[in-house]
C-alpha cells in the first residue's frame, strides 16, 4: 500500500510536466524578449532604462534591437533576423506601420508574440499597444496653442507644423489630432524630418528665415528642442519676436526654457510607462497569463504655471 502512495508525487510531477508542455509554458529564465525603437536616440532612452528594469525584475532577457536609421525596412530586417534568432516576443514602435504589417505577422505565425509600443501596427496581428494615445495628445496640443495664443491676445494664422516620419502611426494620429482642434485652414506648412535631428533643424531653421509669416510652431516630434530652443538660432529669434510654440517631449534645457517664457509649452510622454509596462505585457502572454490588449497613456501639459516643478523631479 505505502508503495501506491508513494508514486502518487511522480505521477503528479509527471502530470504537471506534461501539461506544461502540451500549453507551450516556458521556465521564465529562458523566455527572450527584443524590444525595437523606431532609432536609438535619447527620446527612447527612459523606454530602453525601463524595459531592462522590468526585464530584471521578471528574471528574463531582455535586447535592444536598434535599427541605424529612421527607416521601415530596417526594421523589417530585425524582425526577420529575430524570427530566424526564435526570440519569444518583439515590442516595436513602427517607422512605417504598412511595410512592418507583413514582417509583423510573419513573427506571429512563427509562434512569436508581437506587441508595439510608441507607434502602433493596428491593422496588423500584433498583441497590444503601449503607449501615449496620440490622436488626443494631437488635440492637446491643438487645444494648448489656443490658450497661448490667447494669453498673448492674438490669433493664429499661420502654423508651421514640424513632424517625424511620413508613415509612423503616431506622428500621424498627432498631426489628425491636431487638425481637429485647430482647422486646417490655419497650418500653412507641415516639415517631416524623418526622425533626424539635424536634418529637423536645418528645415525648421529654413523654413522661419523663409516664411515670415509664421506665426506658430507645432512640434509633433519634438528632439529638435530637446537641446535648448537657444540652441537654434532661427528658432530662438522667433520666441524672442513673440511667436508661439508648442514642442513635443521633454529635456532639462527645454524645461528650463519653458520656465522663463510664457509663450510656448511641451507635451510630456510616460516612456517609463512604454518600456516597463510593454515589457511586463509582454511577458503575461507568453506565459498565457492576462494581459492588456491597449494601454493608452495621456501626455502631460508643461507650461510656464509647472514647468519649475517638473524641473524639480528631473
Amino acid at each position: 500500500m505505502k508503495k501506491y502512495w508513494l508514486l502518487i508525487p511522480v505521477v503528479c510531477l509527471l502530470a504537471s510536466v506534461l501539461y506544461s508542455c502540451s500549453h507551450g509554458l516556458k521556465k521564465k529564465e529562458n523566455i527572450i524578449i527584443a524590444v525595437i525603437p523606431k532609432i536609438d536616440n535619447e527620446i527612447f532612452d527612459q523606454v530602453k532604462e525601463s524595459a531592462m528594469q522590468a526585464g530584471k525584475k521578471l528574471g528574463i532577457t531582455v535586447t535592444w534591437e536598434a535599427p541605424t536609421s529612421n527607416d521601415g525596412a530596417k526594421q523589417k530586417a530585425l524582425i526577420e533576423n529575430l524570427i530566424k534568432y526564435k526570440v519569444d516576443g518583439i515590442i516595436i514602435s513602427c517607422n512605417d506601420e504598412e511595410m512592418l504589417r507583413e514582417p509583423i505577422n510573419k513573427a506571429i505565425k512563427a509562434g512569436i508574440k508581437v506587441g508595439t509600443f510608441d507607434s502602433d501596427c493596428a491593422k496588423s496581428d500584433r498583441l497590444f499597444y503601449v503607449g501615449s494615445n496620440n490622436i488626443k495628445a494631437g488635440k492637446v496640443c491643438g487645444q494648448t496653442m489656443f490658450q497661448l495664443f490667447n494669453k498673448a491676445k492674438k490669433k493664429p494664422q499661420h502654423i508651421l507644423v514640424l513632424s517625424g516620419g511620413i508613415n509612423a502611426s503616431n506622428m500621424k494620429e498627432r498631426f489628425s489630432g491636431f487638425q481637429m482642434e485647430m482647422g486646417n485652414d490655419k497650418i500653412s506648412t507641415v516639415i517631416y524630418t524623418f526622425e533626424m535631428e539635424g536634418y529637423g533643424e536645418e528645415l525648421l531653421t529654413m523654413n522661419l528665415k523663409k516664411n515670415k509669416n509664421i506665426d506658430a510652431v507645432q512640434m509633433i516630434w519634438g528632439l529638435p528642442a530637446l537641446r535648448g530652443v537657444d540652441s537654434i538660432p532661427a528658432l530662438s529669434n522667433f520666441m524672442k519676436k513673440g511667436g508661439i510654440a508648442v514642442f513635443f517631449d521633454t529635456s532639462k534645457p527645454l524645461l528650463k526654457y519653458i520656465k522663463d517664457h510664457p509663450n510656448c509649452a511641451t507635451m510630456k510622454q510616460d516612456f517609463h510607462g512604454m518600456g516597463y509596462y510593454s515589457v511586463e505585457n509582454m511577458y503575461n502572454a507568453i506565459m498565457k497569463l492576462p494581459y492588456e490588449k491597449e494601454m493608452a497613456f495621456d501626455v502631460k501639459v508643461i507650461d510656464q504655471s509647472n514647468a519649475a516643478e517638473e524641473l524639480k523631479n528631473w
